[in-house]
């Protein structure tokens, strides 16, 4: 028998070891070619998506390639540890280093392209399925079936290259001077494991300072919050796993009623050594399911409610804003839409008017002015209460309403502000709006824009219109002193962009989700081999298999749930953060995703520990 032989083999004989392995490297590999197959599609190339968002689509397949190394690795190794014994009598017989080497890699390879085909069996005899729900996510027709000759070459090589890359690492887990490491394999004595009251506290504090600025964030403030919350909730989970949770169960071991009362003893003190051996393992867990669970959470909460932003953002159907010296131009812009909607026979109201930027007394920020009549001319274009005003009065339009002041003094002219409005006439790209009386409107200075606006009943209808509107003036984006919009139209762009942001997203919640639930199987089979040596001692001495039942269910249930509860808290504070601070409705979004995540953590939970009691239970007979 040759090496090659041998090692072959040795991937049969150890097929339990290598299951989970090879089981989420094939649902990674699925995951893989399918995503690509969807890039590459004929007809999904041809949509000509903007750079930035077809460049968001490769570096999400860069991002889960990385971590399906980064995965393969953590599981190769962690595998590897648990064969420490084998290794060791290898090299006792004389197996050199250069062949234990060779022989881990022709194993990952092995297991690498198995999974790579398997993979895109897998993601072809399910393609029809997946290519009509993700046109449908991505807001097209479903797209049509295809040989996707590209996917497979790349996905084939992708996991070929990763058996390849992760040996050569995996190779210098392992090493020729260990030999004696080796025979004892794991056996060695632990020492009790210590914790820091101080550290369980700065844990406590990191948390509840990361939940009261996530909880209060502003739209302001939010964009300078986001990095130090992220470090606070962080750090604060991984010493709630190496300190905090140690802490509590040294303080249930010293309440002896509880702590002596029946299998208490026993699983408290193997909970104990079980969070704090695997503290980076259920660290990473947590902190990569909260990123799954934020991304696709925040982006699907956006991909829900995007009609409802769009209608709040962009009040009309069409609005079109230049400097008031090219009134000419948006005159011409405006005949072309209102002749467009009469072709189209399309009942529309029409508004033309101007405004002015300025900033007042005290303020840094620049605000909108207008006239009263033009106002009240857009608040009848859009169903809206007319307002009068008196000459030393005002009015604030500002989405949520947020400015609370009494007066205001715009340009040494204090006015009192009589009311206040959430709902925009206006794009919200001219954030606060003040409304004031003509007279005064003309005696303040500032830059003015002319602009022209239409409505209609259903702006849905006129997507064309806009389509035709920018193949003639050319889709020229400026700033809030010359722009167009086009409800119809950015709506449109609105559902690709954040179709294929939600497609990333959970594609990417996906690869987190399978490889992480892997990373707690291989743990649960390197304990299974200790615990079956340590259940058979126990039953010997009166265990019964009902109370062995009962501490394998803490235990495990603890090492498979807590990591996603904690990762759910997470997430509700880092939602709670956009709600608070752009009005996002993300209470239905949220239940929904973390109870698809919990059914399917619940299932792989159960299966998990069936399978577990089921050899512990042969093994007592």
């Amino acid at each position: 028998m040759n090496l090659r032989e041998f090692a072959t083999k040795n991937v049969y004989r150890n097929i339990r070891g290598y299951f989970a392995y090879f089981l989420s490297s094939s649902i990674s590999a699925t995951l893989l070619f399918s995503f690509t197959m969807i890039i590459f599609h004929p007809d999904f190339v041809v949509l000509k998506l903007p750079n930035n968002i077809r460049n968001t689509l490769y570096v999400t397949t860069v991002i889960a390639y990385l971590f399906l190394c980064f995965f393969v690795f953590y599981s190769v190794s962690v595998f590897l540890k648990s064969r420490y014994k084998e290794f060791g009598i290898l090299y006792i017989i004389g197996s050199s280093k250069k062949q234990i080497q060779r022989m881990i890699t022709i194993e990952n390879i092995i297991i690498s392209s198995v999974s790579g085909v398997v993979g895109i069996i897998v993601g072809i005899v399910f393609s029809k399925i997946l290519l009509a729900a993700s046109g449908k996510l991505l807001g097209f027709k479903a797209l049509g079936f295809y040989i996707p000759v590209k996917a497979m070459i790349i996905t084939l090589i992708a996991f070929i290259l990763i058996g390849i890359v992760i040996s050569i690492f995996c190779c210098f887990v392992i090493k020729e001077d260990m030999v004696l490491r080796l025979l004892k394999g794991t056996k060695k004595p632990k020492a009790e494991p210590k914790s820091s009251a101080i550290l369980s506290i700065i844990c406590i504090v990191l948390l509840t300072v990361g939940y009261y600025l996530s909880i209060t964030s502003t739209e302001k403030t939010l964009a300078y919050r986001i990095i130090p919350v992220t470090i606070m909730v962080i750090v604060a989970t991984y010493l709630l796993f190496s300190q905090l949770s140690v802490f509590i169960l040294k303080l249930l071991k010293k309440n002896r009623n509880f702590y002596m009362k029946k299998t208490t003893v026993l699983w408290v003190s193997d909970l104990l050594y079980r969070i704090k051996d695997n503290t980076r393992m259920l660290f990473l867990i947590t902190i990569t399911s909260t990123v799954a669970l934020s991304s696709i959470g925040s982006v699907y909460a956006y991909w829900r409610d995007k009609e409802n932003e769009i209608n709040k953002t962009f009040p009309q159907a069409f609005f079109c804003v230049d400097n008031y010296n090219n009134k000419t131009k948006v005159d011409f812009k405006v005949d072309f839409i209102e002749d467009s909607l009469k072709n189209e026979k399309i009942d529309y109201t029409k508004v033309n008017g101007e405004m002015k930027f300025i900033i007042p007394n005290g303020d840094k920020d620049e605000v909108t002015i207008i006239k009263e009549d033009i106002y009240n001319k857009l608040a009848v274009e859009l169903s809206l209460n007319t307002i009068i005003l008196k000459e030393n009065e005002t009015r604030i339009v500002e989405d949520l309403a947020k400015d609370e002041r009494g007066n205001v003094t715009l340009e040494n002219k204090e006015l009192k502000v009589v009311s206040r409005g959430d709902k925009g006439v206006i794009p919200a790209i001219y954030g606060k709006v003040y409304v004031v009386k003509n007279e005064v409107y003309e005696k303040i200075s500032g830059d003015k824009c002319y602009f022209g606006s239409f409505n209609v009943n259903n702006y849905k209808e006129t997507l064309s219109i806009g389509n035709n509107y920018y193949n003639k003036f050319c889709d020229a984006k400026g700033d809030k002193y010359y722009n167009n919009f086009l409800k119809a139209y950015i709506l449109e762009r609105t559902k690709i962009t954040y179709g294929v942001l939600l497609f990333s997203a959970i594609f990417i919640g996906l690869i987190f989700f399978v490889t992480t639930a892997s990373f707690l199987y291989n743990k649960c089979y390197m304990d299974l081999i200790e615990d079956k040596k340590k259940y058979r001692q126990l039953n010997k001495i009166g265990l019964t298999y009902s109370e062995i039942k009962k501490v394998l269910n803490i235990e495990i249930g603890v090492l498979f749930l807590l990591p996603y509860i904690i990762a759910v808290v997470h997430f509700f504070f880092a939602m709670s953060s956009l709600k608070s601070a752009f009005g996002f409705e993300i209470t239905v979004p949220a239940l929904q995703i973390t109870g698809i995540m919990l059914i399917v953590q619940i299932i792989y939970f159960l299966v998990i520990r069936k399978n577990y009691l089921l050899e512990i239970k042969k093994n007592l007979v």
